[in-house]
């Protein structure tokens, strides 16, 4: 969709910015690829991962590539002759990164098993009871409120059971979170006004605290709803998708960084919980990821901003020229004129 274009999920006008997103593997896996060598240092490698991720995905081998005995064709070489989408090309390229990671340090990473769901079993207390009330009088009625991940049946048996084990699964509690709030924005400069956004109820949320996971509707990755603007990329392999148009939590509400005059202060990153659930959680930045000089973490009632992407805007803007539609940078005041129209 254009960002310019007028569209309608839950009862929520979303004009000029469209705001309770979306592909949040760009967020975090843009963040993977600035601190990766870059495709130059991966090149010699390439080449056999990307014929095994092809071969994954029943996807026809290019005769270039496989005369590439040698591994001399670079990262941007291969990816001209492939004819992917864009997640497709971003899935392929987190794969790379992954299995060279794992060559050089000894084979894969084990995913560390997060004990962070207590937010979803701990019984309501009073104030707990109200805040929801209050959370619940603003959700979306053609949104099912859920914290937990709904399956299509077409995703195979196999494919969700590695992600989703049946025989050790729980239920998590339908209540709202107690680490964050959502509400309409009312500052006219804010790129989202009139709309919702995620706010911090913590006193202080620490750099790498887990504040929410990131819930909805999990399908295979060709079959994912092309036009919802609440897609992500979910899966070790970016092979499934899960998306908050229709049922999902808070998370949904997670605004961009641009034009607000913020940097991004949480990101998003896999997880697996105590019972080796697979999960996509919201996470405050660690320090040494966050661009923002001296950031400590975030204090209550401050907006949670993450980062969509580029691609994520490039879809949505006229050419995909993003030189326009970014017209406040970080920790600048206003331009002259205000907002534009």
């Amino acid at each position: 969709h254009s960002p310019t274009t007028a569209i309608n999920h839950g009862g929520i006008s979303k004009s000029s910015y469209p705001h309770q997103v979306a592909i949040m593997s760009n967020t975090h896996n843009d963040k993977k690829r600035k601190r990766s060598r870059s495709d130059d240092q991966l090149a010699p490698a390439v080449g056999p991962h990307v014929i095994q991720w092809l071969g994954k995905r029943k996807k026809k081998v290019p005769d270039a590539l496989s005369a590439d005995k040698n591994n001399h064709m670079q990262m941007e070489q291969i990816l001209r002759l492939l004819a992917l989408k864009e997640r497709e090309r971003r899935a392929l390229v987190r794969y790379v990164e992954k299995s060279i990671d794992e060559e050089m340090n000894g084979g894969p990473k084990k995913v560390e098993l997060q004990d962070s769901d207590g937010e979803y079993d701990v019984k309501n207390s009073a104030a707990a009871a109200s805040h929801h009330h209050k959370q619940q009088e603003l959700w979306p009625t053609s949104v099912t409120f859920s914290n937990n991940y709904d399956w299509e049946s077409s995703v195979p048996a196999d494919t969700k059971e590695k992600y989703y084990p049946s025989n050790k699964i729980r239920q998590r509690a339908n209540h709202f979170s107690r680490n964050v709030y959502f509400k309409r924005i009312t500052d006219k400069d804010h790129p989202a006004c009139g709309e919702f956004g995620l706010y911090c109820a913590l006193a202080h949320a620490k750099p790498g605290q887990w504040l929410l996971d990131y819930v909805g509707r999990v399908t295979l990755g060709e079959d994912q709803n092309k036009k919802s603007d609440y897609v992500s990329d979910f899966g070790e392999h970016s092979e499934l998708a899960c998306d908050a148009n229709l049922l999902g939590n808070e998370a949904r509400f997670l605004n961009d960084f641009r034009n607000t005059g913020n940097y991004p202060n949480v990101e998003f990153n896999f997880r697996r919980d105590r019972n080796g659930e697979f999960r996509q959680g919201v996470y405050v930045k660690q320090v040494k990821e966050a661009k923002e000089k001296g950031f400590d973490g975030i204090k209550q009632d401050e907006e949670l901003l993450v980062s969509y992407g580029k691609s994520y805007w490039k879809s949505r803007v006229d050419g995909g020229d993003l030189t326009e539609f970014v017209w406040r940078l970080p920790n600048q005041p206003m331009p002259p004129g205000g907002k534009p129209n």
